[in-house]
């Protein structure tokens, strides 16, 4: 039997923009050989690694596009509600490429300051531009509910300052000490969203429901055409659970190797610009990273449901600090026996973080828990304007 490479790349990309992939891919290798060759000129240098952040951003974004539908599945099979769904699953695949730049920065590079300004610029880019891009694409004004603004908000926050903290009182090494109570600010989410879906499902006893996902009934769920402008639809069927499983564990197989290259690449462009890898982390790196939650976003809002077009904002971010931070820490000290070194002299990129959080969150309170086109406006415009200031730091 004859392997055709050609299709499932094409599945994967979509036939809407598989043939831009195809050349960008045939750019990177020419380039490369240039590079490798000994021409390191700056153009070629350049080109490569502006090249290979944009094809890695790419194949990140596809890897939760087709997260979305098992993870779909899942959330039936269970009866999990949209909020929680959000905030867990869609959070932790979506997050996936935030925890590998962490443990690249940590383990492979010994800098942690770079996996911290990059999840801190991943955090940053989360609450002001995604669910700025929500609101612009929604059908009218984002009615968010009250629960979802309280308890994820409230929750972010909690964990920013908790962050904050931890960079003020060990601003030279983490250990133990500083992963653990991440790890419990995460434990302690999770058990109030379960608190939450006990509620749920007391709810749905009283409803009179027939309604159920068998386990040999195909869910075809195919991508929302507006996700490419281009294009052809790429068609996922999920047959069963153990199969929805393996396309959420493929994928993020995928962004794992994709955010490799990303951190990589970006790096390596810093260096070329003279800009400092902690600045290209939290620039750069966020925002490759943060492609799934953008997709997954605003394709939820497109949808009309805005509740978990934020929660999965405020979950992933959660996500981002308590477990991409405290994990690759508790690695190293697996690995090596030593605490990780903290050197983060752009304090104020946490303190920008602070402030714009609890901006959005009074954003998201304000006009009885609604989002308007005008207050995405001017989210747009608070995110470029932090990105100027960490630029001049």
């Amino acid at each position: 039997m004859n392997f055709n490479l050609v299709q499932p790349l094409r599945f994967f990309f979509g036939g809407g923009i598989y043939h831009h992939v195809a050349n960008l891919t045939v750019v990177i290798m020419a380039l490369a050989i240039l590079y490798l060759v000994g021409l390191k000129i700056w153009p070629v240098s350049f080109l490569l690694w502006v090249s290979l952040i944009v094809f890695a951003s790419i194949a990140i974004w596809r890897a939760g596009d087709f997260f979305q539908p098992a993870a779909d599945y899942v959330q039936e099979k269970h009866k999990l509600p949209e909020s929680i769904k959000a905030a867990v699953i869609d959070a932790i695949a979506s997050s996936f490429p935030e925890f590998c730049v962490a443990v690249i920065a940590v383990i492979l590079l010994g800098r942690a300051e770079v996996g911290i300004s990059s999840i801190v610029g991943s955090a940053l880019y989360n609450v002001l531009i995604i669910p700025a891009a929500a609101g612009l694409v929604a059908k009218g004004p984002m009615k968010i509910g009250k629960e979802v603004v309280w308890r994820d908000s409230l929750m972010y926050f909690g964990v920013v300052i908790l962050l904050l903290v931890a960079l003020l009182a060990f601003p030279n090494a983490w250990g133990l000490g500083v992963a653990a109570l991440f790890i419990l600010a995460y434990v302690g989410y999770i058990f109030w969203l379960n608190i939450d879906y006990r509620k749920h499902k007391r709810n749905l006893a009283h409803e009179d429901t027939d309604v159920s996902v068998s386990e040999d009934t195909d869910v075809s769920v195919s991508e929302d055409a507006d996700a490419s402008d281009e294009g052809e639809e790429s068609e996922l069927e999920i047959r069963d659970e153990s199969h929805a499983w393996k396309w959420i564990l493929g994928m993020m197989l995928v962004m794992g190797l994709a955010s490799h290259i990303l951190v990589e690449a970006s790096i390596q462009l810093g260096d070329l610009l003279g800009i400092d890898a902690v600045i290209m982390g939290f620039i750069v790196i966020a925002a490759g990273t943060s492609v799934p939650d953008t997709v997954l976003s605003v394709l939820s809002a497109k949808r009309g449901n805005y509740d978990a077009a934020i929660s999965n904002v405020f979950g992933s971010n959660i996500f981002d600090i308590c477990i991409c931070l405290s994990v690759p820490i508790l690695l190293a000290l697996v690995l090596t026996g030593a605490v990780t070194p903290v050197n983060l002299p752009q304090i104020e990129l946490v303190y920008m973080l602070v402030g714009a959080t609890a901006l959005a969150i009074y954003l998201f309170w304000s006009d009885n828990y609604t989002l308007t086109k005008t207050k995405s406006t001017i989210m747009f415009g608070i995110y470029l304007l932090i990105i100027l200031v960490a630029m001049a730091l």
